[in-house]
């Protein structure tokens, strides 16, 4: 749950945001049909349309058009005094849904009302409601992103396409923006903290926070504030299969970035016939069953009912060590199994290598193709693990370490310059060697567990080593190699890595080192001989 937000009630509603900054992503139709699918749970849900401009939640859900009366005196206008949102409550077209629409609480057409987002959320508190649900209008305007971060559930809804990741973006950047002013020692440090957002550039990130930081105080404002900021995403209109991967992989690029983690609830299919039906009908059905609703939306009103479930599956990322379990460096519960975690991995630096957008969250687009080595790296690290399960002593440390890395607050960092990009999420054990510490190994050496580390000659290079360089030489990942080769992953990251307890039988070893030497195109013979050489001597 959203730790900016206040403090938790059993007898208030609970505040769910769709938001995102951007418009055609969908943000209404869910609102509406979450609204509808949380009242089978026999609960009342109040839908708040903050759009003052446009309103559209009144269509979807049948109610009235807002109106507002210029002859009336202010106390109907939301912000003045005497007023509450409660008094802009209407009925819909369904049962225990009720809509709150802004555009009806102003007194000036195209006017948003005088009121502060703290003032809302308060009043919203007050209220006879099991759920509240808000349709953010596409804007990044202070007032909207403030309902946002205050929420107890705040989802970012957006769509595959470049424009909307740029816009979630900024959008998530904007959140952390006006949390830090949430922040309950805030007032204690303002002039600090209003000089280091005054500063910020447009594509801000956790790192110029810290850096402009002028104390310790201020720093562990910020680095508080990022952890206790909890976002959760949706990814809606998705129309092929790859692209359900995508949330995953754009939290992951997120949490890099801002050090904020949007939790992936559910990917939407685009449906054809829902948006059809819509155009002429303006109604809300997924169907022509008007009470119709997608096993999508099924999922995704129990992912929000049960948003402690989703925490526990994908807690935050551990920050950056070279021990941290392979689970908690991507975000994921360490009790999965270890093929889930691979194919969790897998997902992701496959995402990384398809989807170019992904560098538009990056304030250097080069970090997209350096992530993806380091979860080639931390791929091949899950691969060589011994078990199919991790053991119950490695799940518990994992946890132990996990909950006190949450909570220490990082220590300050001087920077005669501007910070660099940080490093890697995954840093390998370093491996015996005669040479010293930083010429033990290059950048590119591939992960492997200590214990399961290849054997090689000491001050040796391996010819794996020549054979990975060929392959970054030609742009290709293990699975685009495993593609063109047709030899297993597996089999390809132990040839690199010259793992003896991975590698096959030598007859099948020089065939794979044949179809290697095909694809690179480079003579096969002495390769091989090489290859065998070094075996021979490790």
């Amino acid at each position: 749950m959203n730790q900016i937000a206040p403090p938790q009630h059993p007898d208030r509603p609970r505040v769910v945001t769709f938001g995102g900054g951007k418009g055609g992503t969908g943000k209404s139709t869910l609102c509406a049909d979450i609204a509808r699918a949380l009242t089978r749970y026999q609960g009342r849900v109040l839908c708040i349309d903050a759009s003052w401009h446009t309103p559209t939640l009144n269509i979807l859900l049948g109610a009235n058009e807002p109106a507002f009366d210029l002859s009336a005196d202010g106390s109907h206008c939301l912000g003045e005094k005497g007023s509450h949102i409660a008094d802009f409550i209407v009925g819909t077209a369904y049962s225990n849904v009720y809509l709150a629409s802004l555009a009806s609480a102003r007194r000036y057409p195209f006017t948003r009302p005088r009121v502060r987002p703290e003032e809302i959320i308060a009043q919203l508190h007050q209220l006879d409601f099991d759920w509240v649900l808000i349709d953010l209008p596409p804007s990044l305007s202070p007032f909207d992103v403030g309902l946002f971060t205050l929420s107890d559930t705040p989802i970012l809804v957006g769509t595959p396409d470049p424009a909307a990741i740029r816009v979630m973006a900024q959008f998530l950047r904007a959140s952390l923006f006006s949390a830090i002013g949430y922040h309950p020692q805030a007032p204690e440090f303002e002039e600090e903290l209003v000089e280091v957002l005054y500063k910020q550039p447009l594509w801000l990130n956790t790192r110029s926070l810290r850096y402009d930081a002028p104390s310790a105080q201020s720093r562990a404002i910020i680095d508080e504030t990022a952890r206790q900021l909890e976002v959760y995403m949706v990814v809606n209109m998705v129309r092929e299969g790859a692209e359900h991967d995508l949330g995953f992989v754009l939290s992951h690029a997120l949490h890099r970035e801002l050090q904020v983690f949007p939790r992936v609830l559910a990917s939407i299919d685009y449906a054809d016939r829902r948006w059809f039906y819509n155009r002429r009908t303006t109604g809300t059905g997924t169907s022509r069953n008007e009470e119709g609703l997608t096993n999508d939306i099924e999922l995704l009103s129990r992912h929000i009912r049960d948003i402690q479930l989703v925490d526990m599956r994908y807690p935050r990322p551990t920050p950056t060590r070279g021990d941290a379990h392979p689970a908690l460096t991507m975000g994921l519960n360490p009790e999965l199994s270890r093929n889930e975690v691979r194919q969790y991995c897998r997902r992701l630096w496959e995402g990384y290598r398809r989807e170019a957008s992904i560098s538009l969250v990056f304030t250097e687009p080069t970090r997209r193709m350096e992530i993806a080595e380091e979860l080639e790296g931390l791929y091949r690290h899950v691969l060589t693990m011994p078990s199919e399960n991790f053991s119950r002593a490695e799940v518990d440390e994992a946890v132990r370490n996990y909950e006190r890395e949450r909570t220490a607050i990082p220590a300050r960092q001087e920077h005669p310059t501007p910070p660099p990009p940080r490093p890697p999420e995954f840093t390998p054990p370093a491996q015996p060697s005669a040479k010293p510490a930083d010429e033990e190994r290059s950048d590119d050496a591939p992960a492997a567990e200590e214990g399961s580390a290849p054997r090689r000659a000491a001050g040796t290079k391996s010819p794996g080593d020549a054979i990975a360089a060929l392959r970054r030489r030609h742009g290709l990942s293990l699975q685009e190699l495993s593609s063109r080769t047709h030899i297993g992953v597996k089999y390809l990251a132990a040839i690199e890595t010259v793992d003896f307890d991975v590698l096959p039988r030598p007859v099948y070893l020089r065939g794979y080192l044949r179809e290697v030497a095909r694809v690179f195109d480079v003579p096969a013979q002495p390769l091989i001989e090489e290859y065998f050489r070094y075996l021979d001597q490790s």
